[in-house]
């Protein structure tokens, strides 16, 4: 018995010089998941609100039913960071915050930076200002009001939070409450069964990406939501605009394209220049195109801010759900850190939060801050 007290009174200490050691450290390695669901805030332009109440009503119940407390707010203001603000507010609160859908025309932060290619300043919508809800942004001219440093300021550059949006607006070729409506109708029809795929993926790989079957081999490897993988690349295969139109037309779960472009076109051939063939964001708008997720590395594809981008015309075009791609020269690296999440069903949300965590590379890569989800972020393939 005095051999067991004896014990106890060494073991209790150590216990507790281990919980004192464990409350100074666990704070300097966090995590970059979510524990208990939060609140899903659902921002909706007031102007475009009672236009679709029924379809955000729809979709509110939609984002219960998956186990989310809910939150709709009919929004009015443009400046972004009242917007970032309330996003703020709403993560302090006791029962957290896992991100936002942004329904309509709603305010995004530009960002400024040197294009080294053309050798000039260009700007981009950025929503890692809206996710990263601890670090600081700098304007170091207040008179242009765009955004020209990143650091960590009271945490990190990490985001918290994932926000997607859902906006046709910026399309001059169909009529914004219809996209609005046949978007929800398609968005209901995947969470209840009555839209599908099989489970499959195309990877896409233009010349510049597939110089080696080596490196085509690097992107594949990266893919690992998918087993039942179509790969188009040379070395091996022909890629041009008019086979790439084609494959759009077949029945993949998801398309993940690798070919230079600007916000209007893809440009396939080597360096850039289209030589062998441009598609169009009106080719998008004419084709019968049948995936329901997207992937563009693809430079500025998402920049949403430009009429009729690429990102955009995908995600109104018959069954697309969620495009994932850059507002900036640039795309995604590291493709497994993306894919690895979705393929244990975690949301296009989380998924993209998750991949900035990456060790690799984070939000400080000029590659990496322009990313942009388009869609709803609470999908999961």
């Amino acid at each position: 018995m005095r051999k067991q007290i004896k014990a106890i009174l060494i073991i209790i200490p150590l216990l507790i010089a281990a919980a004192v050691t464990l409350t100074f450290v666990l704070p300097y390695f966090k995590q970059p998941t979510t524990s208990n669901l939060g609140v899903v805030r659902i921002y909706v332009n007031s102007t475009i609100a009672s236009s679709i109440s029924a379809e955000i009503d729809q979709y509110e119940q939609d984002v219960i039913n998956q186990g989310y407390p809910v939150q709709v707010v009919n929004w009015s203001h443009t400046n972004v960071t009242l917007l970032r603000n309330d996003l703020i507010n709403a993560s302090i609160q006791p029962e957290g915050l896992e991100g936002a859908v942004l329904i309509g025309d709603l305010p995004a932060a530009i960002l400024n930076y040197w294009d080294n290619f053309w050798g000039i300043f260009r700007d981009y919508p950025c929503d890692l200002y809206l996710t990263d809800l601890d670090g600081e942004w700098i304007d170091l001219d207040v008179a242009d009001g765009l955004f020209d440093a990143h650091n960590n300021g009271t945490g990190d550059i990490y985001p918290e939070i994932w926000v997607g949006r859902i906006c046709p607006e910026s399309l001059n070729n169909t009529n914004h409450l219809t996209a609005y409506q046949n978007y929800f109708a398609r968005n209901h029809a995947y969470r209840t069964g009555q839209l599908t795929r099989p489970h499959s993926q195309l990877v896409y790989i233009d010349d510049d990406w597939a110089t080696t079957q080596q490196l085509v081999d690097e992107w594949l490897g990266d893919m690992t939501a998918y087993s039942n993988i179509t790969c188009i690349a040379r070395p091996t295969t022909t890629t041009n605009a008019t086979d790439y139109k084609n494959q759009l037309t077949q029945k993949y779960e998801f398309v993940h394209v690798f070919v230079h472009s600007w916000p209007f076109e893809h440009l396939f051939g080597p360096s850039g220049y289209g030589a062998e063939g441009k598609v169009t964001y009106t080719d998008i708008y004419n084709i019968n195109t049948q995936a329901l997720f997207y992937n563009l590395f693809a430079c500025s594809a998402t920049n949403f801010k430009y009429q009729t981008n690429l990102g955009t015309q995908y995600l109104f075009s018959n069954n697309t759900l969620v495009v994932v791609g850059s507002s900036k020269i640039g795309g995604m690296f590291m493709n497994s850190f993306f894919y690895d999440p979705l393929s244990q069903g975690k949301i296009f949300g989380e998924s993209l939060r998750l991949w900035y965590w990456n060790p690799y590379h984070g939000p400080s890569s000029p590659n990496s801050i322009g990313m942009t989800l388009l869609g709803d972020p609470l999908l999961t393939i």
